[in-house]
């Protein structure tokens, strides 16, 4: 038998999420999304000086992120968007900032780096200067991982929002947990479509899920954990969608996330074929 021609065997890269379902509008994340991501994930700032880094998923994970914040606290204070498309999140108010890293170590979901929003106030939404994200249809997929381990404050209107695409207040897509809803809730809402709401589908508090939400002029979908929470058609008689805006940790008439994030994926399509795929990819990665 012949050798190999001297060849090298490399090891060949697992695709990344985005590499096997691309076409993403916006992808947020505390692990990498893509082989071909090398940029960081977030950008933290410490308590100790205020002093200001970014990271890329490796070192969030590998115990660089900790040795800058040291023995304090860290927060952050964007969170990037690994589409390519420069849909950035984050907040400049320090007080606002989510934490990443609490008294020397990493906040993490299940063994797993995480955000972690005070219910009070913290919150991210597109920084100036991000790319505006146009929409003009009824087409939507979402798929987000997040922990709630409180009621958010104040706890009252609509259910914590980690996407919210709309023309005005009606059109949403979200996931949370209120004063009315400590079952857990997820919805969405476009125009003057009657809301898709539905309660005791087991994202209660202390428990890290997966959320998926299809919908499109026809037909709502939602999941959590793989299993469907609702599914059924509606008629899209709203305004439509002139363009999407991301709220993560919480909006002020539905309250502020108490809880971690780690996730976040948007979709400005119909996913509802590759939806199991992207669900079995998070989950993967985040042992949900």
């Amino acid at each position: 038998m012949s050798p190999m021609n001297n060849r090298l065997l490399v090891p060949r890269k697992t695709p990344g999420l985005l590499d096997l379902v691309p076409g993403a509008a916006a992808a947020y994340s505390l692990r990498s999304l893509s082989n071909s991501y090398a940029d960081p994930v977030v950008t933290v700032r410490r308590s100790s000086d205020d002093a200001e880094e970014d990271f890329t998923a490796s070192e969030v994970a590998d115990g660089t992120l900790a040795a800058f914040a040291g023995a304090g606290n860290a927060f952050v204070k964007q969170w990037w968007d690994q589409s390519g498309n420069e849909h950035h999140l984050g907040n400049t108010v320090s007080a606002e900032q989510p934490s990443i890293v609490s008294s020397g170590s990493v906040v993490t979901s299940e063994g797993k780096p995480a955000m972690r929003f005070d219910g009070t106030d913290d919150s991210m939404t597109l920084l100036a200067g991000s790319a505006s994200i146009p929409a003009s249809q009824y087409l939507a997929s979402l798929f987000a991982v997040q922990q709630q381990d409180g009621t958010p404050s104040p706890a009252t209107g609509n259910a914590t929002v980690f996407a919210n695409s709309f023309n005005g207040t009606n059109n949403r897509m979200y996931a949370g947990i209120g004063t009315a809803y400590t079952t857990g809730r997820i919805g969405a809402r476009f125009g003057s479509v009657t809301p898709v709401n539905t309660s005791g589908v087991g994202a209660v508090g202390g428990d890290q899920f997966l959320v998926s939400a299809v919908v499109n002029d026809t037909q709502a979908t939602l999941r959590v954990n793989g299993a469907t929470a609702y599914d059924a058609p509606h008629t899209a008689s709203g305004t439509g969608i002139t363009g999407l805006t991301i709220i993560v940790g919480g909006e002020a008439a539905g309250g502020y996330l108490d809880g971690r994030q780690q996730e976040l994926i948007v979709y400005l399509a119909d996913l509802t074929e590759q939806r199991e795929l992207v669900e079995g990819l998070i989950a993967w990665g985040y042992s949900v």
